[in-house]
Formats: structure tokens, C-alpha cells, sequence
């Protein structure tokens, strides 16, 4: 794909279209907003307080007029308690196409992806998470995902620059191979982060700040 504005805005849809369908494998409810002004997505998922862990709503079986009918109650699947809660998380997508092709001396192919993290997102919730997305090649759907709570952008970069504080534009440009691998060490930041926040759904399920019924 080229450059232009509709090409971005094509493959951003196409990264978080691939990213709903990873979180609705998951067990995860997803949500796109009509009018995008936040956060691209809203997921939820039942909680249940008694067994400590995610479960099902419980289905009760039973007959209607003579036939058998099925109703979802608000009941834990488990230990039918009355005691499923909905864990709530805000999703900033950010969607990268790799550009600029090299190989390293050892053979092995990398691409420049771009993140432009905002602080901002930290600030309005403390239930905000990044989803950056690497589309190596949409053709034959080789694609990887950064998933890691927006706090942890100052684990691989300087929240007080003013690209953060005044502009709230920064820009992490990264060679990153087909395996979502990053090749680059830093000398000012530790890019080895990126390892733990790849393909690290499991975060969105850890209980925080902000889970007020907890």
C-alpha cells in the first residue's frame, strides 16, 4: 500500500478489525464507537466475584408453552451465585504498516513501525490500554500485537519531552521483524519491553485501579 490518507485509514480498520475478532476469541464483548473521539473500543467481560475469575452468565433450561426454552440469567455459571460483574476496558488502537525493508547482517528481515503513544489516555482512565497493532503483510495475514496498559509507555520512553507535554505528538519509530521481534537495543531507552507486550491479552484481564467493585 502507498502513503495516502485512505490507504492509512484502510489498514486501520483492517488492524482493528483483526484485533475484534482476536478479543471476541477471548470471550471478550467489543464495542466500536459511532463517533470516535477517545477510544476506539469499549470490551467487556463477566467477572465473578465468588469464584475470583471470568466466567458465564448461566443458562437456565426449561420449557415455554410446551417446548424447550433457554434463558441467560445473571447467575455465575459456577457456582450460580448472583455475583458476575462486567471488567471494563477502553482500547486505543494504533495500527502500523512496515516500511523501509532491510535485512540485518544476519539474514533477517525487519521493517520500520511507527506508535505515537499520548500520555492523554492515562490520564482520563486508569482502565486504558494500548492495542498497537504490526501488519507485516495483510495479504497473507501476518500480523502481530502490542497489547500493554498506557502507564507503561514511560517503560521504553521520557514522558516529560515535549513532544508528550506540549505537542502530544511523539513518535516511536522501531525495526521490528516478522515475529514481532524488536532490533534495536536503544542506548537511552530499553526497546526489550516490547517483548513482554507482545501478544499480551492476558493483561487486559489483570484487576486494577479503577475496577471499583473489586
Amino acid at each position: 500500500m502507498s502513503g495516502s490518507d485512505s490507504d492509512k485509514h484502510v489498514i486501520g480498520l483492517y488492524g482493528e478489525m483483526r484485533l475484534a475478532m482476536e478479543l471476541h476469541k477471548r470471550g471478550w464483548q467489543v464495542f466500536r464507537a459511532y463517533i470516535d473521539e477517545k477510544f476506539d473500543f469499549v470490551i467487556l467481560k463477566s467477572y465473578c466475584e465468588s469464584c475470583k475469575t471470568f466466567r458465564k452468565a448461566l443458562t437456565r433450561e426449561g420449557t415455554y408453552k410446551g417446548k424447550k426454552a433457554n434463558a441467560v440469567t445473571p447467575l455465575c455459571e459456577e457456582c450460580e451465585q448472583d455475583s458476575l460483574k462486567m471488567l471494563v476496558r477502553f482500547i486505543q488502537v494504533k495500527t502500523s504498516e512496515g516500511i523501509d525493508n532491510k535485512t540485518t547482517r544476519s539474514g533477517e528481515e525487519t521493517k520500520k513501525f511507527s506508535f505515537h503513544p499520548k500520555i492523554r489516555y492515562h490520564l482520563a482512565d486508569s482502565r486504558v490500554f494500548y492495542a498497537w497493532i504490526q501488519v507485516w503483510d495483510a495479504d497473507t495475514d501476518d500480523i502481530n500485537y502490542f497489547i500493554f496498559h498506557t502507564s507503561e509507555v514511560e517503560r521504553f520512553d521520557d514522558l516529560t519531552l515535549d513532544t508528550y507535554q506540549v505537542t502530544d505528538n511523539q513518535k516511536t519509530e522501531l525495526p521490528i521483524n516478522k515475529a514481532g521481534e524488536v532490533i534495536k537495543k536503544g542506548k537511552k531507552y530499553d526497546y526489550s519491553v516490547f517483548k513482554d507486550f507482545l501478544n499480551n491479552f492476558e493483561c487486559l484481564e489483570e484487576l486494577i485501579e479503577g475496577d471499583s467493585w473489586k
